[in-house]
């Protein structure tokens, strides 16, 4: 016998945004575990005693182990589907916020913190592929960009209303009561699967589920167009990740002096620049795939210009105005990454959608887990424990090195992308965003002595 309340969770099940909001949910708890250390760090080092290459470990091994699992993460999501992956991510999720509220040495936070990283790992990916199943094609765009908004909402939460809530209540309490939120929140995904209506159905020569997880791995890698996603992901996004999560807090107390509640304020523009530039990148890249590329570049060549800005100010103090600026300049990186997922998505099989995009994932959190560490390196080398902002200065500007490398990286790619697209074009084959040959493309061909077309 059917009763009101079953026909209505019949009906949740059933609904696409039902499904897709509660991986949001997930999603959005996992931004707030993953950047709780951003107004944290001043803390961690009382608590823990450590030193600034210790801090800046927690982020890379936490980032590191999310990277590393972004390939695995995929074939699992590919393999096992979404919801039962999203589900054991919020239980490791919990388990390792937990951890990490109850540690009082460095040993144990940093288990944590890794075993945050693992669990984070698969969400987002998890998340857009939700999307992918419940959603038809033209709307993946509007939902990529959602899905990045939910995740801004969640990094919000973790810098004023976090920091408010580690001076009232404490280290154990504040991290104690995000960790139940996660593990509570694991139950709203234990439902009866249902079948996704846009759910890929693969040709009869493409297996549901790859015999070789190392063969799928190596089938995305080798197209250059993924390749061209991670570089996209890592040029535009590593320099914003770093600030946010780990070293803007304490460059801007310990460097530029600001009080901890402007530094968590200064923080929170950072979020409200990448929410704010959500609403432009994401509709541009959705419906204009020519520009996706270019506009990319532009993102990553300002993130760039902003860590330059503090790098260079004459004294090395800029005023609040200009920090405010270079924040939000850094923080077009996060919207501006989502456009390698598009790449991903456009080059790659059904089938290996997931891993594609695990791929192009790691291609952020690989810069920022180094640029984490090199940035931690340089403030003990230069300051150790009280690093001046002189040395802060030094700091942000390996960061900018980094990410020179990355969109240097990128353009070559780039370069090679459009080569292989003329060539498709100039053959009379199918290519998913037509270009047209520029002076550019010609004198790439002839430093690579790659044929005309």
């Amino acid at each position: 016998m059917t009763t009101p309340l079953s026909r209505f969770g019949d009906r949740a099940r059933r609904s696409a945004w039902a499904v897709w909001l509660a991986g949001g949910g997930v999603y959005f708890l996992a931004l707030l575990h993953r950047a709780s250390l951003g107004v944290a760090g001043p803390d961690a080092v009382d608590r823990l005693g450590i030193t600034s290459t210790q801090l800046g470990s927690f982020v890379m091994v936490q980032l590191g182990l999310y990277a590393v699992m972004q390939v695995p993460a995929g074939v699992a999501i590919d393999r096992f589907g979404p919801r039962r992956v999203l589900f054991v991510a919020t239980l490791v999720l919990g388990t390792a916020q937990l951890g990490f509220a109850l540690a009082t040495s460095y040993p144990v936070a940093l288990g944590a913190r890794a075993l945050l990283g693992i669990g984070d790992a698969a969400v987002f990916i998890a998340v857009l592929r939700l999307a992918a199943m419940w959603f038809p094609h033209h709307r993946y765009a509007f939902l990529t960009m959602l899905t990045g908004l939910i995740g801004m909402a969640g990094n919000l939460a973790a810098t004023v209303p976090l920091a408010a809530a580690l001076g009232w209540l404490g280290w154990t309490r504040t991290f104690a009561f995000t960790a139940g939120a996660s593990l509570l929140y694991a139950l709203l995904l234990l439902r009866p699967a249902v079948a996704a209506p846009y759910r890929a159905v693969p040709s009869p020569d493409v297996p549901a589920v790859p015999r070789s997880a190392v063969a799928d791995v190596r089938a995305a890698w080798t197209r250059r167009e993924t390749r061209l996603g991670f570089w996209t992901h890592q040029a535009t996004m590593t320099p914003g990740v770093v600030i946010s999560l780990v070293w803007g807090f304490p460059y801007l107390t310990g460097g530029l002096g600001w009080s901890d509640a402007a530094a968590a304020s200064q923080l929170s523009v950072f979020v409200l620049g990448t929410l704010a530039m959500s609403f432009v990148v994401g509709p541009l890249a959705g419906r204009r795939p020519t520009w996706r590329s270019p506009m990319a570049i532009a993102v990553a060549l300002l993130g760039i210009l902003a860590l330059a800005l503090l790098v260079l100010w004459p004294g090395g103090q800029p005023p609040h105005a200009v920090v405010t600026i270079a924040f939000l300049m850094l923080a077009i990186g996060g919207p501006g990454s989502q456009i390698g997922f598009h790449i991903a998505r456009d080059y790659n099989a059904p089938v290996r959608i997931s891993t594609a995009t695990g791929l192009v994932n790691a291609g952020g959190f690989v810069g920022a887990m180094v640029a984490a560490i090199v940035v931690g390196r340089v403030l003990d080398l230069r300051g150790g424990t009280d690093p001046s902002l002189l040395d802060y200065r030094w700091a942000v500007a390996s960061i900018a090195l980094i990410a020179v490398f990355s969109t240097l990286a990128q353009v070559l790619t780039l370069l090679g992308v459009r080569a292989d697209i003329l060539e498709r074009m100039a053959r009379g084959e199918h290519v998913v965003v037509p270009q047209t040959e520029h002076w550019w493309d010609r004198a790439y061909r002839r430093l690579a002595r790659r044929p005309r077309p």
